[in-house]
């Protein structure tokens, strides 16, 4: 007699990094995502959501879906994608349990004069912000950054003359160098780190010039600078009760690290460490929630994991038949048509070392575009800076 499996519903932009490690927990996995990439739906019943996840649309069609789901189902996972709709997981929550942080968190981060007050009062450093728009300043000294978005989308160097500003955005010093993170698992109280990164932006992009586009994960760091951020990452998890697998973003100054974003879900980078647990983060993620902290794994080789995602440099279709490698993942259907700017793959590297992993993304990104008849010369338009 089989055993039904335990049924989980995920959501964000893209469910299939978390699906694969959810499945590979042992459940039955259903997605909400943009995408439903071909790998996706080798592991999960997916439903797209194209039209991005607005409340009312998505109230109806998540009460379709829920009838659908195993019998034991136990909740739902969110990635990107929901940062400023604490409404709607407070919707959501009508249906089914969420395993993550409570809306309020997101209600808080979401709202750029809430998180920096929180900032001040935990003592947490973080570039110079203001709320209007700096006057006489130096070219790309400030960006101006749209509050609520993600994976840096919404972050453009300030221009007096040209940048467009509403309500949603504020102002931000901009502070030159690497761009790192670090990723830890909570249960509200404690917390353990799971590893840090390198992320990469696409340096040749003027109108997204910090759009994420992968990261190198196994960032070797200072032991005064671990110490400082696992201070950090104590006093946000005692002051927002922090749950499950979450990310702080931060740039480095001469005195330490100075606070970018704090991401209260699974980050991309994730997916960096996945090859340390035989059944998946999402379910260590879960248990956290439930208030019981995993121990974290050692590194169990020297190697360094580094992913990118390339973006289409033109509008196309895919073609019908296409032999993808190993190293792509995130498929898109055959005969897909691909929108420029949109998401195409993304590519994951394993090497001995940093530089090694960036020489092979590369070329990775070259043969995925030769595979899929991309010119060359449309093709090499972006360059990532990992």
């Amino acid at each position: 007699m089989s055993v039904e499996r335990e049924g989980l519903l995920i959501l964000g932009n893209s469910g299939r990094a978390m699906a694969e490690s959810a499945a590979r927990g042992g459940y039955q996995v259903t997605v909400l995502d943009w995408f439903c990439d071909q790998d996706t739906l080798a592991v999960a019943d997916c439903w797209p959501v194209s039209q991005g996840f607005m409340q009312q649309d998505l109230d109806m069609f998540v009460d379709e879906i829920v009838t659908h789901l195993p019998k034991q189902v136990i909740g739902l996972v969110f990635g990107a994608g929901l940062e400023a709709s604490s409404p709607l997981l407070n919707s959501l929550s009508k249906y089914l349990p969420i395993h993550g942080n409570d809306p309020d968190v997101f209600e808080v981060l979401s709202k750029p004069r809430q998180f920096f007050s929180l900032l001040n009062r935990l003592r947490i450093p973080y570039p110079e912000v203001s709320f209007y728009p700096p006057y006489q300043v130096d070219e790309k000294s400030w960006l101006i950054k749209r509050a609520g978005s993600c994976g840096g989308q919404g972050v453009a160097y300030f221009d007096p003359q040209h940048s467009a500003a509403d309500y949603s955005c504020y102002y931000q010093k901009y502070i030159p160098g690497e761009v790192l993170s670090v990723l830890f698992i909570a249960d509200g109280k404690r917390h353990r780190v799971i590893g840090y990164n390198r992320l990469g932006v696409e340096a040749a992009n003027p109108p997204a010039p910090f759009l994420y586009r992968g990261a190198i994960g196994q960032k070797t760091l200072t032991g005064k600078l671990r110490r400082q951020l696992d201070s950090i990452i104590e006093s946000l998890v005692s002051a927002l009760s922090l749950r499950g697998i979450n990310g702080i973003d931060f740039v480095l100054n001469e005195s330490g690290a100075l606070v970018i974003d704090v991401n209260p879900r699974p980050p991309a980078t994730l997916e960096l460490y996945e090859h340390l647990l035989t059944d998946g983060w999402i379910r260590h993620h879960i248990e956290a929630c439930r208030g019981s902290l995993p121990v974290v794994p050692m590194l169990g080789s020297p190697s360094v994991h580094g992913h990118m995602i390339v973006y289409a440099p033109k509008t196309f279709q895919m073609p019908l038949t296409i032999d993808w490698p190993d190293w792509a993942r995130d498929r898109p259907a055959a005969g897909a048509r691909i929108v420029a700017g949109q998401p195409l793959c993304s590519l994951f590297a394993e090497a001995g070392g940093t530089e090694k992993v960036e020489q092979l993304l590369e070329s990775y990104q070259d043969e995925i575009f030769h595979r899929i008849g991309v010119p060359a010369c449309q093709a090499v338009t972006r360059k990532v800076v990992l």
